[in-house]
């Protein structure tokens, strides 16, 4: 595949410089994304950038928003799930900007990821591992530590276990902000009724957020 511009939804720039898997269509994918998502929740997305990026190489991360633009480390993408799944998970983290108040203001979200993160806080502590203080789990920003614990020490087969009937999926339990990210991307690509059923305010506010209207 050769280095690619097209226009999404007709005002958003996508640049593709680096070759992905064949079989990974990426207009196809964002044609599903545009025809699942309100056009609405794309109001804070002016580009999206597939390629090799140092700042993420920095940081090693795998998709990033910043400033306006949707940026994706081809290296890490294996399926055009993979591919559609960092587009949505990075388009929830715009609406962190746009809509902060409507998400957060009333503290609703932060509650209710506190409560499972004490879940988890207890049953890391019934396992034969070792567990981070209390209060990394107070913590509801994001830490490299805490991250890196859950990762390395934790390991994700027996973070899935533990976290099976808390989070939607483990990497939700990393920060406040992924926890919403993770439902946020579940709601649209994966099952809305495990939103629901595991976390039941993402799902409201989620299900809020895809009501307003562009005047909003």
């Amino acid at each position: 595949m050769k280095s690619q511009y097209f226009l999404w939804e007709g005002k958003i720039n996508v640049y593709n410089s680096k070759n992905l898997p064949e079989e990974i269509d990426i207009e196809k994918i964002l044609l599903t994304i545009g025809s699942k998502l309100p056009s609405h929740l794309l109001k804070n997305i002016e580009s999206i950038f597939i390629g090799e990026f140092e700042h993420m190489r920095e940081k090693e991360v795998d998709a990033l928003f910043q400033d306006g633009a949707i940026y994706i480390y081809p290296d890490y993408v294996r399926t055009a799930n993979d591919l559609r799944d960092d587009i949505v998970h990075e388009i929830a983290h715009s609406l962190e900007e746009a809509y902060s108040v409507d998400i957060y203001g009333d503290g609703q979200i932060e509650r209710e990821f506190l409560i499972k993160r004490l879940q988890l806080f207890n049953s890391l502590k019934e396992e034969e591992i070792p567990f981070l203080s209390r209060d990394f789990f107070l913590d509801t920003d994001y830490s490299q530590k805490f991250d890196s614990y859950l990762y390395k020490v934790v390991g994700y087969p027996l973070l899935a276990t533990l976290t099976s009937n808390i989070f939607v999926s483990p990497y939700g339990a990393t920060s406040l902000r992924e926890y919403f990210a993770n439902g946020f991307e579940n709601y649209y690509m994966g099952n809305p009724g495990d939103v629901k059923d595991i976390s039941p305010t993402i799902y409201k506010k989620v299900k809020e957020l895809s009501e307003l209207t562009e005047e909003f």
